[in-house]
C-alpha cells in the first residue's frame, strides 16, 4: 500500500516526535499480515468515486471456411461486468496521558504497530474468505490435502472448463492455511505422522524432496507449478478443517479508494490522544472458473 501521514495532535509534548514514531510504526505493520494481496488483481478507484467496474470480456469462435461462401452469421461480442464498492476499515486506539507518561516510546511504538496490524490482517480476511466463493471445493471436510489435489486444481483450472471466459489465463497461487501446509509437507516428504520413524534415520531423495524437507516452502519453489503460500489468517471450523484458495490471479480484485492513513488528534475531555488509522478498498470474484478451493483437514495433531 502507498501510506499517507497525518499528524494534528499534541502527542509530541510527551517525548521528541512521538506522533511520528506511533503513525511509523502503524505504517510498518499494515503489509505482514498475509500473502493475498500479492497474487490478486488490484485496481484504483477513481478519485471522486465509490465502486469501479471490472468488465470481463467474453470469447468468440472461429471455424473453417469456404472459399467463396460468405460468412452471414455474426457473432455478439459479450462482456460480463463485476462492480465493486470501496468500504472504509480501520480503528481506533486511545492513550491517556498517564499511560502515555510512563512509557511513552514503548506506547508509541506498540499502539501504532497493533494498529496498522489490524488493518492489515482485516485485508488479508477478506480476501481469504472469498476462497469460500468457488464452485469447486476437494478433498472436503476431514480429508487430508496432497499433492495430489495440487495437480487436479491445476488441471482444472488450465482446461477450458468455462465457454464464456475459457481456461485460467495463467499460472495459479495457492494461500493456505499453515497446518493445511504442513500435511502438503508430510506428502512430499514422507513423513506421514508423529512418531514415525526420524530423518536420522533414513536418507531425504535429493531434489525436490529434499528442498522442501529442508527449506519448506518459501512461496518462490512451485508444486505441480502452482506457487504455495501461508496466511495464518485463514480460520479453521470446529472440527479442525480450513479453506484455503488456489486460483489465478485474474480470478479475485481488490479495489482500493483510499490507502491506509493514520492520524492522531488530542481529546481533552479524556485526558489523552487518539490514534486512528483506516483504508477504504472493497473486494470480490471476478472468474468462478478460474478459483479452486482446498478445504481440507488442518488439524494440528494428525
Amino acid at each position: 500500500m502507498a501510506l499517507t501521514l497525518s499528524t494534528s495532535s499534541t502527542f509530541q509534548n510527551s517525548g521528541s516526535g512521538m506522533s511520528k514514531i506511533a503513525i511509523s510504526e502503524s505504517i510498518q505493520h499494515v503489509e505482514p499480515a498475509g500473502p493475498s494481496l500479492q497474487v490478486v488483481n488490484r485496481k484504483e478507484i477513481p478519485a471522486g468515486h465509490f465502486q469501479v467496474n471490472l468488465p470481463i470480456w467474453g470469447r468468440i469462435s472461429s471455424a473453417s471456411l469456404t472459399e467463396g461462401v460468405d460468412l452471414t452469421d455474426p457473432q455478439d461480442v459479450t462482456v460480463t461486468v463485476r462492480t465493486l464498492t470501496g468500504t472504509r476499515h480501520g480503528a481506533l486506539i486511545f492513550l491517556s496521558d498517564r499511560l502515555i507518561d510512563q512509557n511513552v516510546e514503548s506506547v508509541a511504538a506498540e499502539s501504532g504497530g497493533m494498529l496498522g496490524n489490524s488493518v492489515g490482517r482485516l485485508l488479508e480476511s477478506d480476501i481469504v474468505t472469498l476462497y469460500d466463493g468457488f464452485s469447486t471445493s476437494q478433498p472436503g471436510a476431514g480429508n487430508a490435502a496432497s499433492i495430489l489435489h495440487l495437480g487436479w486444481a491445476n488441471a482444472y483450472l488450465r482446461t477450458d472448463n468455462n465457454t464464456s471466459f475459457g481456461a485460467a489465463p495463467e499460472r495459479p497461487s495457492a494461500v493456505l492455511h499453515p497446518e493445511q501446509i504442513r500435511r502438503l509437507w508430510q506428502d512430499v516428504s514422507g513423513i506421514q505422522a508423529a512418531g514415525s520413524v526420524g530423518l536420522a534415520a533414513q536418507p531425504i531423495p535429493e531434489g525436490m524432496t529434499e528442498d522442501v524437507v529442508k527449506n519448506y516452502f518459501r512461496g518462490n519453489e512451485p508444486l505441480t507449478g502452482i506457487k504455495i503460500m501461508e496466511s495464518g489468517v485463514i480460520s479453521r471450523d470446529g472440527s479442525g478443517d480450513a479453506k484455503g484458495g488456489i486460483f489465478a490471479k485474474q480470478a479475485l480484485w481488490v479495489a482500493m479508494e483510499q490507502e491506509y492513513k493514520a492520524a492522531i488528534q488530542r481529546d481533552e475531555s479524556l485526558f489523552g490522544e487518539e490514534l486512528v488509522g483506516s483504508s477504504v478498498w472493497g473486494e470480490g470474484e471476478a472468474v468462478d472458473t478460474w478459483g479452486y478451493e482446498l478445504y481440507s483437514a488442518a488439524d494440528a495433531n494428525a
